[in-house]
Order: C-alpha cells, then structure tokens, then sequence
C-alpha cells in the first residue's frame, strides 16, 4: 500500500498511471487498496487520465491507451539537453521577460532551461529577492551581489536540476512574492497549462504551489511548447498574467490567449 499521508493529487496521479504503464490493465478496488483512498476517488482520477488520452477506463477500471496523441507529452529530456534547444528563442525570452522585472521586485523562480536564462539576465537589476527550487540558478544568484536568494528544500532530482515534493510545497507556502516567472511543458487552449512527468513526486505541485502565492504570474514558453498536452494539469490559460514568447509562436493561439486576459509579450 502506497503511504499518501503527504502525497499531492499530481504525484498519485502519476504513481497511478505508471501503475497502469506496468500492469496495462487495472481495476478499481485494487488501485483504491493500493493507494488508500476510495472508489470514487479513483475513478475521478481515471478519468482525470483519461482526459489526457492515456488510458481508456472500462467497466470496474481502465486499460493502457498505447495510440497516443502526437502532441502527448509524457517525459522529459533532462535539463542539460533541453537548455541546448531553440537556444536563440529563449535568448530572446530572457531578455524580454528581465526588462519586465523592476528593481525591488521579490520572485519566485522553478527550474527550467528558460528561466536559467532569465536568471543571467537579472544582473542589472537592483535589491531583487528571488526565491527557487531550481538548483541550476544558484551559481547565477551566487555571483550577483544585488540578489537575496532562498533556496527552497526538499527532495533532490540531479537530472532536472530542482528540488521537488511535500517539504518544497510547504516552504513555498511561507512566502508571498509579486511575481513569479515559470516555464511550463504544454500550452492548450482546452487543457491549459500542462507539465510532463519527469519523474516522482510531481514538479507539477511545486508550481501549482508557486502560483498559489504570488500576485502575478509570468509564464516563459519558447514555441514548441504551444498546442501540447502534458501528463499533469497545472493551471487554466486565464491564470497566466504575462506569456512571453518567440515569434514562432502560433499567431491564432496567442491572439485567443490575449481575448482571454493575458498579455502576451513577443520576443
């Protein structure tokens, strides 16, 4: 029996799926048995899977979906590989999502291959206090003396670069910051902001929990990342307050995300 006591919904969720991954085929009161809750609390996580068009649920469980959606993102390249894609792109975001930043400002930053860039481009900035899961943005924040920064605890994943789980989700809970700048896996129009699994537990809890406490949500997203679907659910479309962007971004997309409140800012 899994212990969940600490365990978000994204992280069962994904121990679920992987679950399903092994088995191909599984029932309800099993998986409610296996993880301690209850029938109905399994099938809404079924279909939350389902949703995602990686299972089918039939009658008392659920079978492994295998005829995937192109644009089904389930994993991650580790964040070494990924900092060397559309390297000009998010050169190009960086630098538009630092002018952005005003001196002053307290941030709250994940680890990502765009916001390590980010992190580079703060240098000029003043009295900035940034708070991070991201292990890779430390020697960033090391070198620059106008920079306080908090490095967030918890569970340590060397090939992504960050610090996940319940202890990262309960220290991000003891801050309140103006902004926070996030990459994200997957932009959907239906399904919102989506991010891939990894691994577990869930980096998907970590920024639902950082946008739970900051006033303004800045969202970093080169254009690959548009019309994708990820395992785990993050937040609507109407959460973000600023996308920034490459110009290879889908114009019809953007110009939805704008109607629904965000602004969007082209690099």
């Amino acid at each position: 029996m899994v212990d969940i006591k600490r365990t978000f919904r994204e992280e069962r969720l994904e121990q679920i799926y992987k679950v399903i991954q092994q088995k191909q085929k599984v029932f309800v009161p099993d998986l409610a048995n296996q993880f301690n809750i209850s029938e109905s609390s399994v099938r809404l996580d079924l279909a939350e899977l389902e949703s995602h068009n990686l299972i089918t649920r039939t009658h008392g469980g659920a079978i492994l979906k295998t005829d995937f959606s192109n644009d089904l993102v389930v994993n991650l390249d580790a964040i070494n590989d990924r900092i060397t894609h559309f390297e000009k792109e998010k050169d190009a975001i960086a630098r538009k999502t630092a002018s952005i930043i005003e001196d002053g400002d307290t941030i709250m930053m994940d680890g990502g291959s765009t916001t390590k860039i980010v992190a580079k481009y703060l240098a000029d900035k003043k009295n900035l206090t940034i708070i991070t899961n991201s292990l890779i943005l430390i020697p960033e924040f090391i070198a620059n003396p106008n920079i306080n920064f908090y490095v967030l605890g918890g569970l340590a994943f060397k090939e992504h670069g960050v610090v996940v789980g319940y202890m990262t989700n309960e220290c991000i809970a003891q801050f309140h910051p103006n902004k926070a700048i996030l990459g994200i896996d997957g932009i959907s129009l239906d399904k919102g902001l989506t991010a891939a699994n990894p691994s577990n537990p869930a980096v998907s809890s970590v920024k639902i929990k950082m946008i739970e406490v900051s006033d303004q949500l800045i969202i970093v997203s080169d254009h690959s990342k548009f019309n994708r679907i990820c395992l785990m659910p993050v937040a609507p479309i109407e959460a973000m307050d600023v996308l920034v962007t490459d110009a290879g971004a889908p114009a019809d997309v953007l110009e939805e995300i704008r109607k629904r409140g965000t602004k969007v800012l082209v690099a």
